[in-house]
């Protein structure tokens, strides 16, 4: 069987290989910026490292199977949640972008019809 430590130390190298994976995903598919899909990705590092790495996860075999059960469902539950937002964040950034950019060629445009109405003006005046 198993100890708690050597479960919880794999259970952290699962979850973050799942965020990079699901991070990499996302931003192949444009649901994700590239600045929050980085964020995920070294988040994902950092929990693979704290999993592997003895001297960081030496702190695991304090703690109960139960307490280890607990920190598992909350932790996946802040995590999904803090995903879920950053998903929406980056969507509403890039439509945010996509809409400044049809501002300008809108803004750009009416500029070229105002020179156009000027000139017409012009010639108007010219010709009485």
């Amino acid at each position: 069987m198993l100890s708690t430590a050597v479960i919880m130390k794999i259970g952290l190298i699962i979850v973050g290989v799942m965020i990079m994976i699901m991070s990499f995903i996302f931003h192949a598919k444009r649901k994700l910026t590239v600045n929050l899909a980085v964020v995920w990705e070294f988040l994902g590092v950092a929990l693979i490292l704290i999993g592997a790495v003895p001297v960081f996860s030496s702190w695991c075999h304090l703690l109960a199977r139960g307490t280890v059960i607990a920190m598992f469902v909350v932790g996946a539950l802040a995590l999904w949640g803090s995903y879920i937002l950053c998903i929406l964040i980056s969507n509403l950034s890039m439509k945010n972008q996509e809409l400044a950019m049809q501002v300008s060629l809108l803004n750009q445009e009416n500029e070229l019809m105002l020179k156009e109405i000027e000139k017409l003006k012009e010639d108007r005046e010219n010709d009485r």
